[in-house]
């Protein structure tokens, strides 16, 4: 089992569609369901229960490739990423400033950010956290080019992918570090982070059209520190100014784009890991004969099968769960809140294989009783994912012998761990109740004991079959 770290692009890489349903077999409500779903409603729903089902391949993909960060950033480290911010800066200093810098008592830059204000003050926010005072020690990575105003309009046109691949790249930025007093608390809503004396150097010359792109970090921060992004009303500010005879001349310039970088700490590339936050993966195939034996023994014939009437088994597959041991004591996160694992099936679509997010149905029973079963770092030592969509697609190919393939990736933390209602609504005393945090947590678990063990399947057939 390898870890790979590479690009993949996936538009709406967390988000899944949310398909509320009971899978409590009361006759009225499954006839209905079988009834809306095309399926004819006499058929008896049966079960199928698999156990001991190895884990044919599993591998963790991460991507930390840079990222937009237009409506947040984060500063820090946590869970073995460390996060960066970088910002893309493009401006015109004219000479008569620029001559004034070089003539004044003092030349001074720095960078104001924003707290993330819907971040610290939800009320999930973990309360205890704040307020904090703290040095941080920070890291000033930066490259200035002079420019001419058509080439500064190419510039603002190059498009984020391109710029993404030069931060990667790193060439020609010459770096520094710096103390910055850092306070998160009560009113403060600004984070002010003073240029060191190269950077400031390198600004006071700059003059005419101008390009810096500048990087931000904190190698050894204790934390993540979260900021709006450059698409907010809080955005951040880029300042430069002189001191002459006490009085203070400053130059306020705006980022055109901005970016977060994630660099993994980890080090073991065997483990089966995924980070929040960001785009990591777990890619996993299952044995397929325990299935196909136990579907064989439940029709009472050869499966998978091709001949008789010819009927779509695809169609017979009402819901479909795989359960795994979990082992919360490896991970860890941010806020202390459970965090939901959302799957995605691989499926086919006009002769080609996409993955497709799976749907989740509430089983409103057992929520009730021991919570939401698809969370980690919540109560019981079990996962249980719904691959509904999968199990439908290689039902209906069997015959081909693929194991089932799935991919997992952590989701938002969990605000309402037994509420089946998975909607936020109003509450009798008026105020919302939410069922996700809007937040990302910058989360690590490591799924190695969970699929070096044996899972188990458990499949909702309408199993009657029209001769």
């Amino acid at each position: 089992m390898k870890k790979k770290y590479f690009k993949w692009i996936l538009a709406a890489c967390l988000g899944f569609a949310l398909f509320s349903c009971s899978i409590e077999a009361d006759e009225v409500g499954l006839s209905s369901w079988l009834d809306s779903h095309g399926l004819p409603s006499q058929y008896d729903v049966q079960v199928v229960q698999v156990a001991n089902v190895n884990v044919q391949s599993a591998e963790a993909h991460g991507d930390i490739k840079p990222r937009n960060a237009d409506g947040r950033a984060v500063l820090g480290s946590v869970s073995r990423l460390n996060h960066q911010i970088a910002f893309d800066f493009a401006f015109m200093v004219d000479t008569a400033y620029q001559k004034a810098m070089e003539k004044g008592d003092s030349t001074f830059g720095f960078l104001k950010l924003h707290w993330l204000r819907s971040l610290y003050r939800d009320k999930a926010f973990p309360k205890d956290s704040l307020p904090f005072e703290e040095e941080l020690e920070v890291e000033f990575s930066w490259k200035i080019d002079p420019s001419t105003s058509k080439i500064l309009d190419s510039i603002t046109r190059t498009k984020d992918s391109v710029w993404f691949e030069e931060l990667e790249a790193m060439e020609g930025f010459s770096s520094a570090t710096n103390t910055a007093s850092l306070k998160l608390g009560g009113k403060d809503t600004t984070f002010i982070l003073d240029f060191p004396q190269e950077l400031v150097d390198g600004l006071k010359k700059s003059k005419g059209y101008t390009r810096m792109q500048l990087i931000v970090s904190s190698p050894n921060a204790s934390r993540l520190y979260h900021f709006q992004g450059d698409s907010t009303a809080l955005y951040p500010v880029l300042s430069m100014g002189y001191e002459k005879d006490s009085l203070l001349d400053t130059l306020e310039m705006l980022s055109f784009r901005m970016a977060n970088i994630s660099n993994s700490l980890e080090d073991c590339t065997e483990c089966l890991i995924l980070h929040g936050g960001v785009y990591d993966s777990i890619m996993v195939e299952l044995d397929p004969k325990p299935i196909l034996a136990a579907l064989e023994e439940h029709y009472g014939r050869e499966f998978p099968y091709t001949d008789g009437n010819g009927l779509d088994v695809r169609q017979r597959v009402i819901m479909a769960e795989v359960t795994m041991y979990r082992d919360d004591s490896k991970g860890s996160s941010e806020f202390g809140l459970p965090i939901q694992v959302v799957v995605g099936s691989f499926v086919d679509s006009a002769g080609k294989t996409i993955r497709r997010m799976e749907n989740y149905r509430l089983n409103n029973s057992l929520i009730l009783e021991e919570g939401h079963p698809n969370l980690v770092f919540h109560q019981g030592d079990s996962l249980t994912l719904q691959l509904t969509n999968g199990f439908k697609e290689w039902l209906n190919k069997a015959s081909n012998g693929d194991g089932i393939k799935f991919m997992m990736r952590l989701g938002y933390p969990f605000l309402q761990e037994k509420d089946t209602t998975y909607a936020s609504y109003i509450t009798d005393e008026g105020d919302t109740s939410y069922v996700f945090l809007s937040h990302f947590d910058y989360a690590r678990y490591d799924f190695s004991p969970s699929l070096e063990n044996p899972v188990s399947v458990k499949l909702w057939l309408a199993g009657k079959e029209v001769e």
